[in-house]
């Protein structure tokens, strides 16, 4: 496993339109850092946002497997299910654990309504496996992923925000922020869990055109 995940970051810079694609990610990393400042932590867009690498990281490795070369190789179903899934995650996991610390600070600075801080980091959760479900789907069925990730994406952040006002975000606060932080972490590794396991799944399924655009054309 180690030495997949190497393999996959060592493979980042072989990734289509890198440039591009790392110009993309700063931008909604500073746009997500920015969010969470001006918010105080109190606003889940910050989150998502700053939470994207991970997909970044999951697209440039998937956008590999569009070459003929990698198809003819032992590699393919690797680089198709297996080291996306686990150089994502480990970023995710990282990018998670500085969200945490962030609303440690935060909270020890008393600078936002505690509960609003530990209520967005549990929207956060849902978010990230809604996500992990989006992009186990979107590479081979690019329309019903994008179809299934806004459904879902939408019904999850207006019950949510709703709830805060029906005492629910009270409810989540009471349970302290380790143990939401616990929950994000559960959810990143189920999230994995399921990619892998809807990957294999689709493995025999053409890679979706529209999804990598120009990729096919490039690749070849």
């Amino acid at each position: 496993m180690l030495k997949d995940i190497k393999l996959g970051f060592k493979l980042l810079k072989y990734g289509y339109k890198l440039k591009l694609n790392v110009i993309m990610l700063v931008f909604f990393a500073i746009f997500g850092i920015a969010s969470e400042i001006f918010s105080k932590g109190t606003s889940i867009i910050g989150g998502v946002y700053f939470m994207m690498s991970g997909m970044f990281t999951f697209q440039l490795i998937m956008s590999m497997d569009v070459s003929e070369l990698i198809q003819s190789t032992s590699l393919k179903k690797k680089l198709q299910i297996y080291i996306p899934v686990l150089a994502s995650t480990v970023i995710n996991l990282i990018l998670f654990t500085i969200f945490v610390v962030e609303r440690v600070v935060l909270i020890q600075m008393g600078v936002a309504d505690k509960t609003q801080i530990i209520y967005t980091l549990f929207m956060l959760d849902v978010i990230l496996l809604i996500t992990y479900l989006y992009t186990s789907i979107c590479y081979k069925y690019f329309v019903l992923g994008f179809i299934l990730f806004m459904v879902m994406f939408m019904a999850a952040f207006m019950a949510l925000d709703n709830s805060a006002f029906m005492g629910f975000a009270d409810t989540i606060a009471a349970l302290g922020l380790p143990v939401i932080a616990l929950f994000g972490y559960i959810a990143i590794f189920a999230g994995g869990a399921l990619e892998i396991l809807i990957g294999e799944l689709l493995y025999k399924k053409p890679l979706s055109e529209f999804a990598f655009r120009g990729f096919f054309r490039d690749a070849k």
